[in-house]
C-alpha cells in the first residue's frame, strides 16, 4: 500500500528547494507530522473538529478550554536556527474557508505560555493562527543566566523563525502561499511587533504593536529607580508608599483632571494636561489616610519623573503618568497599579526583574541592588542588554518599503511601561520621516503607522476608561465585528484596501463584563490628535471629537 504521507512530505521538500507543491491534500493534517522544513520540523499534527480545543496544562491540570471553533489542523514544531536553540511553535490551519491570511499573535512578560484565547479568535475568522514558547520554557529569568544567546533568541529570533516556518506548512497544506501575514501583540508581544518592523521588515504586511516593552534595558532599570524610591536607602523591608496611598492619590488625581475633556466619567482622558501636584497632599504635621508624609511625597514625586543619570540629569526612562499610581484593571485587585510592578510580587524584598540586572547584564548572583550607580552602571547595563533586547529603532523604512503597515497602541494609565515611552518612539519615527517641515514628516508617517492612546486603560487592557477595541490582542472585546470597533479588522482594512483608521470606538462594559451592556464608549484618535466633548449622550463615541494634541504638561 502507498505510503499515505509522501505527497505531503514531498511537497515540503520541494518547498524547502525552492520548488512549488502541487500533490498535497489540504486535509491531510496527520501527514504534517514528523515533516522537516529547513532548520525546524513538525512534531505533532492532529485535527481539532470538535469544536472544543483544550490547552495544554501539567500533569494534574486541567487546561482552559475554547469552545465555538471551526475545525483546524494544529501543527506543532520546533525550530533550531542557531546551536542549542530550541524554539517551539504552533501553526492552526482551518480546514475549509481560509482566509488567505496568517496571523500570528504575541506573548506577554518573559514566560513560554501561548496566548490560546488569540490563537483561538484567529481560527473563528479562518486564518492560520501561529504562536511560539519564544525558546524556552516557564515563566523564570533563568534562560538568560550566562547565557546571551538564549536571551536574543526569546528577544529577536522567536517570532522571525517560527513565522518563517508557518509560512511553509501553509504553503504545503493549501498550495499556496498566504496572500497576507499579520502580527499582533501586546507588553513583550508589543516589542516582539516593533523588533519585527525594525529587524525582519518583511516577514508581516500589517502589525499591531500594543503598550509595547520594547524599551526593554531601560524600562528594567525604571524598576529598580522605582524600588529603590519607595524604600528607605538599603531598607529592604519597609516599602514608603502603602496601597491605600496610592489609590488615595489615584482618586484625588481623577478628582482632579477627570473633567479636563469636558465630561466627568472617572477617566483622565489626556494626562498631559493634568496640573496636579502631589505635594499639595502632604500633611501638616501629622501622618494620617489623606495625605502624604515627606517621604511619601519624595516618593511619588521620583517615580513620577522616572529615572535620571546621575552624572547628566539625562532622562533615562520616562516616568509614569498621573493616573496611573493606582489604576485598577479588574475589580478588588489585590495589587493595583504601580504596586504589582515596583517589587518582585512572590519576593517583595527585592525590585520587580532583578535578574535581569543581577545575572543577564552583571552576572553576578550576590550582587546587591542598593550599590547601583545611577552613572557609570547605567552604561554597563545598557552595553550588555540593549543589542540583545532592545527594539528602539526608528528607521522603518524597510517596513514602509515593504508596504507594512503599523497600529500601535499604549494605555495612558499603564503602570508597566510608562506611556511617555511609545510616544517618545514614534515622535523618533515621525522625525525620520521626508518632508522639511513636521506636518509633513507627520503625513508621511501616518501613511504607514499609527498611534492610538487609550484613555484610562492600564496595562494592555482594562481600567477605567474604553478599553475593549480589539480581538487580536488580549481582554478586549469589541462588541461589534467591524474597522470601527475592532482594531484587527481596522488593520486588514488598511492592508489590504488602503483605508487607514483615522478614528476607532473602544467600549467600557457595565460591570467589566465582556460582551456584555456597553456602559459608554469613546473614540480613539490617531496620534497627535486627542478627544474633546461636544456635547449630547455622553456614553456615545458620537458625543466626542478628535482635536489637536494639548501642550505637553511641564516638567
Amino acid at each position: 500500500m502507498p505510503n499515505a504521507r509522501l505527497p505531503l512530505l514531498g511537497a515540503l521538500l520541494a518547498l524547502a528547494a525552492g520548488g512549488v507543491a502541487s500533490q498535497a491534500r489540504a486535509d491531510a493534517c496527520s501527514d504534517l507530522t514528523g515533516a522537516k522544513l529547513d532548520h525546524a520540523a513538525i512534531l505533532h499534527a492532529e485535527t481539532v473538529d470538535s469544536g472544543r480545543f483544550v490547552e495544554p496544562a501539567d500533569p494534574g491540570k486541567t487546561g482552559k478550554a475554547h469552545e465555538d471553533l471551526p475545525a483546524f489542523c494544529r501543527a506543532v514544531g520546533v525550530s533550531s536556527p542557531t546551536p542549542g536553540s530550541h524554539i517551539g511553535f504552533e501553526v492552526w490551519l482551518p480546514l475549509q474557508g481560509w482566509s488567505r491570511r496568517l496571523h500570528m499573535v504575541g506573548n506577554g512578560a518573559y514566560t513560554s505560555s501561548i496566548y490560546y484565547a488569540q490563537m483561538a479568535q484567529r481560527i473563528r475568522a479562518h486564518d492560520v493562527a501561529v504562536a511560539t514558547d519564544t525558546g524556552h520554557q516557564g515563566s523564570k529569568l533563568d534562560f538568560g543566566f550566562d547565557n546571551p544567546e538564549g536571551v536574543k533568541v526569546w528577544a529577536k529570533l522567536a517570532v522571525h523563525e517560527s513565522v518563517v516556518a508557518a509560512k511553509q506548512v501553509t504553503r504545503a497544506y493549501f498550495h499556496s502561499t498566504p496572500q497576507w501575514a499579520y502580527f499582533s501583540g501586546c507588553s513583550t508581544g508589543g516589542m516582539q511587533a516593533l523588533s519585527e518592523v525594525q529587524t525582519y521588515p518583511d516577514d508581516f504586511d500589517g502589525v499591531i504593536a500594543g503598550d509595547p516593552g520594547s524599551n526593554r534595558t531601560n524600562l528594567t532599570l525604571s524598576f529598580l529607580w522605582n524600588y529603590q524610591h519607595n524604600h528607605p536607602p538599603g531598607d529592604d523591608a519597609h516599602p514608603i508608599i502603602p496601597i491605600a496611598k496610592l489609590l488615595m492619590v489615584n482618586r484625588q488625581v481623577v478628582h482632579a483632571c477627570d473633567a479636563l475633556d469636558g465630561v466627568v466619567d472617572g477617566v483622565i482622558n489626556d494626562p498631559r494636561a493634568c496640573r496636579f501636584d502631589v505635594a499639595a497632599l502632604h500633611c501638616a504635621d501629622r501622618e494620617a489616610d489623606d495625605c502624604l508624609t515627606d517621604a511619601q511625597v519624595s516618593a511619588f514625586k521620583a517615580i513620577y519623573a522616572g529615572p535620571q543619570d546621575a552624572r547628566t540629569g539625562r532622562q533615562i526612562f520616562p516616568g509614569f503618568t498621573l493616573g496611573s499610581e493606582g489604576v485598577q484593571t479588574e475589580p478588588n485587585q489585590r495589587l493595583p497599579g504601580w504596586s504589582d510592578y515596583w517589587a518582585d510580587t512572590h519576593h517583595p524584598d527585592q525590585p520587580d526583574r532583578v535578574d535581569i540586572l543581577r545575572r543577564w547584564a552583571l552576572h553576578d548572583p550576590s550582587w546587591n541592588w542598593w550599590t547601583f550607580d545611577w552613572g557609570h552602571d547605567v552604561d554597563t547595563v545598557r552595553t550588555r542588554l540593549a543589542p540583545l533586547m532592545d527594539a528602539t529603532n526608528p528607521d522603518l523604512h524597510g517596513f514602509r518599503a515593504h508596504g507594512g503597515k503599523l497600529i500601535m497602541f499604549m494605555g495612558w494609565e499603564d503602570p508597566v511601561g510608562a506611556a511617555q515611552d511609545a510616544i517618545d518612539y514614534y515622535d523618533q519615527v515621525t522625525d525620520r520621516g521626508a518632508g522639511s517641515t513636521l506636518q509633513a514628516k507627520r503625513r508621511a508617517t501616518q501613511s504607514f503607522a499609527r498611534l492610538f492612546m487609550v484613555p484610562g486603560m492600564g496595562h494592555c487592557a482594562g481600567g477605567p476608561g474604553a478599553t475593549n477595541m480589539s480581538t487580536a490582542t488580549r481582554d478586549s472585546t469589541p462588541p461589534i465585528s467591524d474597522a470601527r470597533h475592532d482594531m484587527a479588522l481596522a488593520l486588514e482594512d488598511w492592508v489590504e484596501h488602503g483605508r487607514a483608521p483615522e478614528i476607532l470606538v473602544a467600549t467600557h462594559y457595565k460591570d467589566d463584563v465582556p460582551g456584555g451592556d456597553v456602559q459608554f464608549q469613546r473614540p480613539l484618535c490617531a496620534y497627535p490628535k486627542t478627544t474633546k466633548y461636544i456635547g449630547g449622550d455622553t456614553s456615545k463615541a458620537e458625543s466626542f471629537t478628535c482635536i489637536d494634541r494639548v501642550a505637553p504638561h511641564p516638567a
